[in-house]
């Protein structure tokens, strides 16, 4: 990070703040930061900055801490666009850091939530099935999971977990962190193995097609609303840079 940022939020993401963290799982940290005002009118930019404690090469385990910090415009336009990552950071029931200008956000936090992202909540789910059927990301980098389950299921999770999430975000305008007890069972059933790779693509296939119904009878808007976005961002920066026009 820079010398003079200034953190507004930070809070935990990934599996523990779905609730369904093993005990081999890491701890993975999001954060957004308010950039200084050279940053945002002169040439050089500051983009996202990520960390973490384990070893260059190695993969992190349950002792180590995964860290990501978006200047706030950037997770702002990632937010408006509906990505399944950021958006996290408008339901997490407990901060590590908490300001008032994040509380600016969250009295705004509607105006991010639209169908567009229940299209990128499904996109995901996507991507993720295909990393499973091996028709991207050719070669896992958890093929202990492969040899163990026959697939890896920790793809699997991810596939399943984003459509039901999409699901939920786009018949109730939230999402529910932790998510709920029946979710939380099926998800670890998943990553422990317990499903076969036929059974869980099954099921991805009933939830794509829940998602596309709820997309489609969703009462969100078609978009963000983008007006109220920057208008936002705009008092958040100026008075934080305390900038009067």
């Amino acid at each position: 990070m820079i010398d003079d940022e200034r953190v507004i939020v930070s809070a935990e993401y990934g599996s523990r703040a779905v609730g369904v963290a093993t005990g081999d799982s890491d701890r993975d940290l999001m954060s957004v930061f308010l950039e200084p005002p050279r940053f945002v009118t002169g040439i050089d930019a500051i983009d996202t900055v990520t960390g973490g404690t384990a070893a260059v090469g190695e993969r992190s385990t349950r002792n180590d801490t995964d860290t990501v910090s978006y200047p706030l415009r950037k997770w702002a336009r990632l937010a408006a666009i509906g990505n399944p990552t950021v958006l996290f950071l408008l339901f997490v029931p407990c901060h590590e850091v908490m300001t008032s200008e994040w509380g600016r956000i969250l009295d705004v936090r509607d105006a991010f939530l639209s169908r567009d992202a229940g299209r990128r909540f499904a996109g995901y789910s996507w991507g993720q099935r295909e990393a499973l059927l091996g028709l991207r990301n050719k070669r896992t980098n958890r093929p202990e999971l492969v040899h163990r389950h026959g697939y890896d299921t920790k793809f699997a999770y991810h596939m399943i977990r984003t459509a039901l999430q999409g699901i939920e975000l786009m018949n109730t305008g939230a999402l529910r962190l932790p998510m709920g007890p029946e979710e939380v069972a099926l998800l670890r059933s998943i990553r422990r193995g317990a499903l076969d790779k036929d059974d869980v693509i099954g099921l991805s296939n009933d939830l794509d097609a829940q998602l596309a119904s709820a997309i489609g009878a969703s009462a969100l808007p078609e978009n963000a609303d983008r007006a109220r976005i920057n208008a936002t961002l705009h008092g958040i920066h100026l008075d934080a840079w305390q900038v009067h026009v």
